[in-house]
């Protein structure tokens, strides 16, 4: 925890340190306000370049909690409740087990898998894949559990859901408030999950409040931009955003290994 506390001691302060999380959190909450998701995805894997991972996804877990707030009250009206019951349910299976991983496995394991994952998913949905009709609940269900398994072991819950709306036949408004509410649910189940595992540490709560201004502003900005989009571009950024994530999360793993 030495690298969070840095940031509050003032005999090791780092300006670098402090300069580059917020530059991440910044980044990370743009990224989520102009798509509806990914600032765990994007935050995690920047945070994790200079903090401990058992650092890093504590304070995206707490950053996303507050950040979901935002619009939350939108996004409850405009959400796709059938689906996003199942994969809740899920998520309320997965996170526990995926909180007990991170504490009991290496980083780089965790990153190669969901590099693993979500470039599959990107291959498959590059490729036309697309449901018909909203899938139920055998189908749905276990996209949940591996979305809260993925929060759980790297605060990143993203890609197997964000994979699973852009294949199913609902808009980009229903997608945004769906994954909204839903990773809120995820945020609420992590966080319950990191404090008996004792990862939610007075330093993390203070680095998240920091960040806190930072989260708000880049969600504020990215919303702007969203609006005066289309459901082409939304899908493109989409795509692309999955797409780094893949590539930053194998690289980094693979460079932990070696």
């Amino acid at each position: 925890m030495t690298a969070v506390a840095g940031l509050f001691d003032p005999a090791s302060f780092s300006s670098g340190l402090a300069l580059a999380a917020a530059a991440s959190i910044l980044a990370a909450a743009f990224l989520r306000g102009l798509t509806g998701f990914g600032f765990a995805l994007a935050a995690v894997p920047l945070l994790s370049l200079f903090l401990a991972p058992v650092v890093a996804v504590p304070l995206v877990i707490c950053l996303q909690l507050a950040g979901n707030l935002f619009e939350i009250r939108t996004s409850l009206k405009g959400c796709h409740w059938p689906s996003l019951s199942w994969l809740a349910l899920g998520a309320l299976i997965g996170t526990p087990l995926g909180m007990l991983a991170l504490a009991l496995f290496p980083a780089s394991a965790a990153r190669l898998a969901i590099a693993a994952v979500t470039a599959a998913a990107l291959l498959i949905l590059t490729r036309g894949f697309a449901f018909r009709l909203v899938p139920g609940a055998q189908a749905t269900l276990p996209v949940g559990a591996l979305a809260g398994l993925f929060n759980g072991l790297a605060g990143m819950p993203g890609p197997p859901v964000i994979a699973y709306y852009m294949a199913s036949p609902v808009s980009r408004i229903a997608m945004r408030a769906s994954l909204n509410v839903f990773f809120l649910i995820n945020a609420i189940i992590a966080l319950v999950s990191a404090l008996p595992l004792g990862l939610i540490t007075w330093q993390v709560a203070l680095c998240a409040l920091a960040g806190l201004p930072l989260m708000f502003a880049g969600q504020w900005l990215g919303l702007r931009y969203f609006h005066r989009g289309s459901d082409r571009t939304h899908r493109v950024i989409a795509l692309a955003a999955l797409g780094a994530i893949a590539f930053g999360a194998a690289v980094k793993g693979l460079s932990d290994l070696l």
